[in-house]
């Protein structure tokens, strides 16, 4: 079988679904552990590597097993994973009228997202002034917040709780993953997106996942549904992912649906629409795994 590296990180061999001339379609990262074809996509893992040595699943795993490739790499990355600080506090502030108010003009029900996700003011003074503080729970601790400014066109609009400050790195994780409890899960780009969404919904704190993001979807779902917004940036960023993600050995779907509700993203969605669309992606009607 012939083997070529041409990219730092990658080792590029044919393709067993689609190479059939001797050419070096497919290429798998030594690092992030999964491998993508330059014309088929994100491959499963295992499945490719059998196919390629011409073996059966079971075999591979025993060749696999003294290597250990992800656990050791997981491992590493929990060690890397040490908490900053043991417990931190949310800064305790109501939220103002005009918090409230933009909250309403978004058609968000302020009263439900304190009673479900606990957000709170930004308070009058300092730096979460005129910003909306959404807490982010692990496993029922909180670890860190983000927040949302209420002014128009002020930057950054979300602005995360430093990381010295916080528990864990908020990047390390996804907000909302205590709320989600099926095999599948929807990806979004931002928190607003998520509250909208609701249970089953998360995001990072960024457009780009880390390792530990990646290797903790590949762990927990079966299915990952990407909902980024409907700009031909952040499509081809959401495929970027996907491509990742089916690496991993995950089934992954773009979901491209805003543009078709008059909205760019699903944080403009009202809440009939979004429970319409929910339910037209099963996450209304599953059997939850836990």
């Amino acid at each position: 079988m012939d083997v070529s590296r041409l990219k730092a990180g990658w080792v590029n061999v044919p393709c067993p679904n689609c190479d059939h001339g001797g050419s070096t379609k497919l290429g798998f990262n030594v690092s992030f552990d999964y491998c993508v074809c330059f014309k088929c996509g994100g491959l499963n893992l295992r499945e490719t590597l059998a196919r390629l040595l011409n073996i059966p699943g079971s075999a591979l795993s025993s060749i696999l097993e003294p290597f250990q490739v992800r656990s050791v790499i997981l491992s590493r990355l929990n060690r890397e994973q040490k908490t900053n600080k043991e417990k931190i506090n949310l800064p305790g502030h109501p939220l103002s009228m005009s918090e409230r108010n933009y909250l309403l003009e978004r058609h968000f029900c302020p009263n439900d997202l304190i009673e479900k996700y606990g957000i709170e003011g930004g308070g009058w003074v300092g730096e979460w002034k005129n910003r909306i503080i959404i807490p982010i729970y692990l496993s029922g601790k909180l670890i860190s917040w983000t927040s949302r400014t209420i002014l128009k066109d002020r930057e950054p609009r979300y602005k995360n709780l430093d990381n010295s400050e916080s528990v864990i790195d908020p990047k390390k994780v996804f907000f909302n993953l205590d709320n989600c409890s099926l095999g599948k899960v929807a990806l979004l780009e931002g928190p607003f997106d998520v509250l909208r969404f609701g249970d089953h919904g998360i995001c990072g704190f960024g457009i780009s996942l880390t390792k530990i993001q990646v290797f903790y979807l590949s762990e927990r779902f079966r299915q990952v549904y990407i909902l980024f917004d409907s700009q031909r940036s952040a499509q081809r960023k959401a495929k970027e992912i996907g491509m990742v993600l089916q690496g991993h050995g995950l089934e992954v779907f773009i979901v491209d649906a805003f543009s078709d509700f008059g909205c760019k993203d699903a944080a403009e969605m009202s809440p009939y629409r979004m429970k319409h669309l929910k339910r037209e992606l099963g996450f209304l009607q599953e059997t939850p795994l836990f």
